[in-house]
């Protein structure tokens, strides 16, 4: 019986990560005109120029309490205060669109 667990958490396992795997991180063209939301729990960068399979035009920072994320969030808001474009990464197959990674263009 632990065999047959261990062939079938293993089969699961392969299965997702081969699903995913053709998944690709990239930046999208600069965001020139976007905003910066908190919506129950989740942060959401919103703007017409999102890349189009992102759903609702946006990306979400999740605020799972990581240094990383709370540093993302941190990053966005200080960008937004102070005007900059922002450039962003997401992957190209996920339409609920997570961002990965950040960066203010002059």
């Amino acid at each position: 019986m632990k065999k047959y667990l261990g062939l079938v958490i293993s089969a699961v396992t392969i299965s997702v990560y081969l699903s995913t795997a053709s998944a690709v991180t990239y930046w999208p063209p600069t965001l020139t005109d976007w905003s910066l939301s908190l919506n129950n729990g989740v942060a959401y960068i919103t703007s017409s120029q999102f890349a189009s399979h992102c759903s609702h035009n946006r990306g979400q920072i999740k605020m799972d309490g990581t240094e990383f994320n709370k540093a993302q969030y941190a990053y966005a808001m200080s960008a937004k205060a102070r005007g900059k474009k922002m450039a962003y990464v997401v992957d190209d197959v996920q339409t609920t669109c997570v961002i990965y990674g950040l960066q203010e263009v002059d």
